[in-house]
């Protein structure tokens, strides 16, 4: 959303050259700025040089922490400056709008100081000094000046016991609460080997501190959330499962939100609210998502802004900027050098939020890392202002900016804080500066209950931010505040009750707790004041009912089982946050209260019935991309009592839903109901839940949601419901499956991942069988090899002997094939290398066969000797040398780098060794050239393993942006390093397979039964997790090393120009609603879509529209649903949401013979031909401001029949969320 459209043009010219930078930087100058703002440059070098953070106090005088000594094993070029790594104060002293002093308040904090709150010290009304915390891992520092001097006379560790010495992801992101606490961040760095031996913390984890009050925290849940007293005691875990939560920040009513960082070309950058003993999703086993937010018990994000490098965060509580930007949250993004500003609108169990910019940096150097409001309620803008950010990169020790923005005609005068009488004192609180409100607490609750009436007039009379401030100042009061507080609890305002019951309430006590200094865990705190909260379990507000919930979480069944119940059964049914919190709560109570508290909601959901329509069901958040999000103003779809029980079964995974389950299922069977049952059964490892699903198989007589079931069975089947593998049931259901033409392949498959050789006989008869459709010989073939049925190892010689002096091959071919190596050992490598030398095969199956032969180290040398004795055809010599280059076994790989050509050291194919990088970064340039330098055909093609705008290959990330973030200098970097900063998701693994092969790739998807690996030639590898002896995380990059060696200096010159002009963001599509398959002609797609219509499918049953989701990169795989014979279809229906009427451009990556339509009208697609393989198909989209509905018509009749769907648009595009994706008609 774009609800402040003049913000927009705010931007940050460079402004000032250095020696460091080898890039072009505009001379100090004030930056260009729209209304209804001024930005100025407010200080610079080397008054100020790489700012990592800031905070202003009461006085408008700007504390900064300086980072320049900062991991030289990666940054090798540059030397430590003695002293550096400080805190300054930094003032405007004439009031010209220029800061003109600078004080050291302390220096050498050794290896870059992270984070920093300022706590201020004032007696009868001066200032005496300050408390100023900051993050230096292991350590979080406390920083003390004791006589007001500006200097810093202590200084301690606070708290010791952190990962991420002399790294971006260790402690960081301080900030006070309006409880007095310090809340800071840790990401997801573990303590070192070195560190630990140091220091005596254990090796490994992310946590492992002991705080001042004796209690001993340990985690290992990646970026952690905490916080602390500021004398070091009660130290407490608020969450987990971050991956660099790089600060946080705390609204006047309590709630925290997190600015978390994610990796190139995911985007996957979020804002996250913070659940109180939640797991935030990041690394989630069996996820496709960045941040698992499709499984239950993963706590999802309020926004996703795409890519990034968010770094500061602030919630703005003044008032002199727009009305609009009232109590938003402010985050900083490094990456895409902007401050995005997202309303926050109290809906559900929490908030929506949109996405809009108050200032949009355009010099590549610029990096604003953090912002913070001044006591007037301006901002003052930290820019660590460098060619580089992430991957532990910096460029640059020289230069920094920190900017002032403020309305236009703004006048800013010096504060004079009033810190001696209560009046000036409430004004503090009042204040919209951080530090001047903490101060201003501090003194108040000095004063005890002489402050008390002062408070209360300003919790009656004042607006509700204010309110919840006073109120946690009057809970802090000494044997007065108490009982104010727990009167809160009736307050009119929602906010305020929540407030309430969050002070008196909050239980995070024991989370990650290993032990106190007395052995005892504490208490739950609502037990000292159930009677005065469970009254809230019928509160009518839902935000309100979800933090009783958590505030339960350790109460006793006894006491708060009916309370749970009655909020059990208030949960709306749609909002994910409110069941993330039920979760907690119930997950781990006895089973007779959870039996009892389930079959109540399906006795409930039975006397009242369900239509057959729409339905709210898991996970009830968008997962169609990492950046999905619900917006402000979209509805969920609605919820009945089924769809209620459907997401608690799924969301506790308990046993104890399977009874009740039945009983709806027994009752209706509305085909989302019954869908959604499916959904919530995966989540289940009792076997009865195996037992119910095969009851229901049998008798049914729908093949979608049959080929549903043997999905699940065959994920299943051979871990938790592996008892009913062999029932009779379970013969009799995958008896009838193997005699439907329509549910053959998905039986197969579902046999072959649960490991039932038993069938493998008849697998073999259905592989012999030519009568049998391609596609289910196929799948009978492949899933011999998987079940390692040696008869079948003759067969898969026959398919590919009979590929021979084919054009291309068939779907036998490549079946038989990775059957092969599985069943034959080293005679079927034998057969593979006959293959790629031989001229009498297809091409497509000699490069399906160079990974497979070169995974075992012994035939990745012979194919190194074929290569160099020039015994290939001439056309695979791209992939040969490519998979050798980059192979997992190092040994091989030098060997390649050696005898397959190419010097140690970057030179260019013109000869010439790249040590001027001036030559390439300031000579001339093309970005048409370098197009065609990024798409040649050519082992080190850049689109082998890249995607721009939808085309190339998902290998490494996604490029269509990365001129957003990078300038030329950093793009060279990446180019000359590619291992000097890999992203998460960009990180290959290598597979040792029980049979000896070696395997590395990209793991694109990840089940309980196997993963799907894909290797640096883009192939797509089913593996067992039997097949796995052990799977290793690589510290080396996919991408090529010395890449250059094959480019003139004018090829990388020009491709860095093409890579500069990579801004616009695309939109990939992970999840469709799915038609079909249908008879050829049986669906009109000019209609208007309905997604509740059933259609005839032309074997005299009717179907319906249901939801499907692609891989991790963004794979619709449709070959189970197509089989390989013509007269199928299957129609894929997108809502798609533009923010106002636009042209984008529509990109299909298939083999398909597909047709599209946009709100009905049919679109010209069109592809480039004549190459080895043809390109996507493109379109241009002719899109309204709003939903638009495009349809997409897959046929059967391709040999890979699945598409990857991607949409360009300068403006970017969401797609629809519950009722917004019914339908644009």
């Amino acid at each position: 959303m774009r609800s402040i459209p003049t913000l927009l043009a705010a931007t940050m010219l460079g402004l000032c050259a250095t020696s460091a930078h080898t890039e072009t930087v505009s001379k100090t100058k004030p930056p260009a700025t729209n209304d209804p703002f001024d930005i100025n440059v407010w200080a610079e070098e080397p008054m100020v040089v790489n700012p990592t953070t800031i905070d202003v106090d009461s006085r408008g005088r700007v504390w900064v922490t300086e980072g320049l000594n900062y991991r030289f094993f990666r940054n090798k070029e540059y030397q430590k400056v003695p002293g550096a790594d400080r805190i300054k104060i930094l003032e405007d002293t004439d009031g010209d709008g220029k800061a003109d002093k600078v004080t050291v308040f302390a220096e050498d904090i050794f290896p870059v100081p992270m984070g920093l709150a300022i706590e201020e010290i004032w007696k009868d009304g001066k200032y005496a000094g300050a408390r100023v915390y900051t993050g230096n891992s292991p350590d979080v520092l406390l920083l003390e000046d004791t006589d007001g001097d500006d200097k810093a006379d202590k200084r301690r560790a606070l708290l010791s016991g952190f990962g991420g010495h002399d790294h971006d992801h260790g402690v960081h992101g301080m900030a006070f609460g309006p409880d007095g606490k310090l809340y800071f961040t840790k990401g997801d760095s573990q303590i070192s080997k070195e560190t630990a031996e140091k220091k005596g913390f254990k090796q490994g984890e992310v946590v492992d501190v002991v705080d001042a009050s004796g209690r001993h925290l340990r985690a290992n849940d990646l970026g952690t959330l905490l916080r602390v007293n500021p004398d070091g005691t009660n130290l407490e875990i608020l969450g987990t499962r971050y991956r660099n939560n790089y600060e946080t920040a705390v609204d006047s009513f309590g709630n925290v939100f997190v600015s978390d960082n994610d990796d190139d070309g995911n985007r996957g950058v979020r804002m996250v609210w913070n659940m109180d003993g939640g797991n935030h999703g990041y690394r989630t086993p069996g996820s496709r998502l960045h941040w698992g937010e499709e499984i239950p018990g993963i706590v999802p994000k309020l926004v996703g802004t795409g890519n990034g490098s968010p770094c500061g965060i602030m919630i703005y509580e003044g008032d002199l900027l727009p009305k609009e930007l009232h109590g938003a949250a402010m985050q900083v993004d490094a990456g895409t050098r902007t401050i995005n500003t997202h309303p926050l609108v109290r809906q559900s169990g929490t908030f929506r939020t949109g996405i809009d910019h108050l200032i949009e940096g355009t010099d590549a150097l610029q990096r604003p890392v953090d912002v913070v409001t001044a006591p007037d309620g301006s901002l003052f803008i930290a820019d660590w202002f460098d060619a580089g950010v992430g991957g532990h990169r910096f460029t640059d020790q020289k230069t920094g900016r920190i900017y002032h923005l403020a309305p236009k005609g703004h006048q800013t005068s010096e504060p004079k804080p009033d810190f001696a009488s209560i009046k000036g004192q409430l004004e503090a609180l009042a204040s919209p500066n951080p530090a001047t409100r903490l101060a201003g607490r501090t003194l108040l609750i000095e004063r005890g209950a002489k402050a008390r009436p002062a408070l209360q007039e300003l919790f009656k009379e004042g607006t509700p931010p204010l309110r919840a401030r006073a109120l946690f100042a009057l809970a802090d009061l000494p044997e007065t505040g108490r009982g104010d507080v727990i009167a809160a609890l009736k307050d009119d305002d929602p906010q305020i009750r929540e407030a309430a019951l969050r002070i008196l309430a909050r239980d995070v006590s024991a989370y990650k707790l290993l032990k106190t200094a007395d052995g005892k865990v504490p208490p739950p705190p609502a037990l000292e004041v159930l009677d005065e909260i469970l009254p809230l379990a019928d509160d009518p507000d839902p935000g309100v009912r979800r933090e009783l919930i958590l505030a339960l979480r350790r109460v006793p069944t006894e006491q708060a089982g009916e309370a749970l119940r009655k909020l059990t059964h208030a949960w709306d049914g749609r909002d994910r946050y409110t069941l993330e919190a039920l979760r907690l709560a119930l997950r781990e109570r006895d089973s007779a209260y959870l039996t009892s508290l389930l079959q109540s909601l399906a006795d409930e959901a039975t006397k009242q019935g369900w239509e057959s329509g729409p339905v709210a069901l898991p996970p009830y958040y968008p997962v169609t991309t990492n950046e999905s999000f619900p917006a402000i103003g979209e509805s969920p779809l609605p919820a009945n009592g089924a769809s209620k029980l459907i997401g608690l079964a799924w969301s506790l995974g308990r046993p104890e839903a399977i009874d009740p389950m039945g009983t709806i299922l027994e009752k209706n069977d509305a085909p989302r109901i019954v869908g959604g049952a499916d959904i919530a059964f995966e989540q289940i490892d009792d076997p009865r839940a195996a037992e119910l699903l095969l009851d229901r198989f049998l008798a049914i007589d729908d093949p979608n949601r049959q080929r549903e079931i043997l999905r699940l069975l065959g994920s299943r089947l051979a871990g938790p419901w592996k008892a009913m593998r062999d029932s009779e049931k379970s013969r009799k259901a995958f008896s009838a499956a193997l005699d439907s033409p329509e549910l053959r392949v998905e039986a197969i498959r579902a046999l072959a991942r649960a490991g039932m050789g038993a069938y493998a006989p008849q697998l073999l008869a259905l592989a012999k069988d030519d009568k049998q459709e391609l596609s289910t010989r196929a799948a009978a073939i492949e899933a011999l090899g998987r079940l390692k049925h040696q008869p079948a190892g003759a067969m898969a010689e026959q398919f590919l002997a009979e590929a021979e002096g084919e054009r291309r091959s068939s779907p036998l071919a490549f079946a038989a094939l990775s059957a092969l190596t599985s069943l034959k050992g080293s005679e079927g490598a034998k057969t593979l290398q006959e293959i790629i030398v031989s001229d009498d095969y297809p091409l497509d199956l000699k490069r399906r066969a160079i990974p497979l032969l070169a995974s075992d180290r012994k035939n990745a040398r012979r194919l190194m000797t074929l290569y160099k004795e020039k015994k290939l055809p001439e056309e695979l010599g791209p992939e040969v040398s490519y998979t050798l280059l980059n192979h997992p076994d190092r040994g091989i790989s030098r060997q390649a780098r050696s005898e397959l050509g190419g010097a140690a050291g970057a030179k260019t194919a013109g000869g010439k060794q790249l040590v001027d990088m001036r030559r390439v970064l300031q000579g001339a340039s093309d970005a048409t050239r370098g197009r065609a330098v990024f798409a040649r055909e050519r082992s080190d093609a850049c689109i082998r393993c890249h995607r721009v705008q939808g085309v190339g290959n998902w290998v490494g990330p996604d490029l269509s942006s990365i001129g957003t973030k990078y300038g030329k200098k950093e793009l060279l970097y990446h180019i000359l390093n590619p291992s000097g900063a890999i992203g998460y998701d960009d990180v290959a693994w290598t597979l040792a397979l029980a049979d000896g092969r070696v395997l590395t790739g990209l793991i694109t998807d990840e089940t309980a039964d196997g993963i799907v690996l894909k290797t640096a030639l883009g192939e797509r590898m089913a593996i067992p997790n039997d097949d796995i002896d052990e799977k290793v995380v690589q510290t080396k990059s996919l991408m090529p090393e010395n890449l250059v060696e094959s480019m003139t200096e004018q090829d990388i010159a020009d491709l860095l120009a093409y890579l500069s002009t990579l801004k616009v963001p695309v939109s990939e599509v992970g999840q469709y609603h799915l038609l079909g398959p249908l008879s050829a002609g049986s669906y009109d797609a000019t209609a208007p879509v309905d997604l509740e219509a059933r259609v005839k499918d032309g074997t005299g049953r009717e179907t319906g529209w249901r939801e499907v989701t692609s891989s991790r990169d963004k794979f619709l795989d449709l070959s189970t649903l197509l089989g390989s014979a013509p007269g199928k279809e299957v129609y894929l229906h997108v809502p798609v949401i533009a923010s106002r009427a636009e042209t984008a451009r529509l990109v299909l990556t298939t083999d398909a013979a597909i047709s599209a339509w946009v709100n009905g009208k049919p679109l010209e697609l069109s592809r480039e031909t004549g190459k080895d393989k043809p390109g996507p198909f493109e379109a241009n989209l002719d899109l309204r401001g709003g939903p638009n509905d495009l349809v997409i018509r897959v046929p059967s009749g391709s040999v890979n029949t699945g598409l990857v769907a991607t949409i360009v648009s300068q403006r970017g595009l969401r797609f629809g969320f519950g009722a917004a994706a019914l339908s644009a008609k």
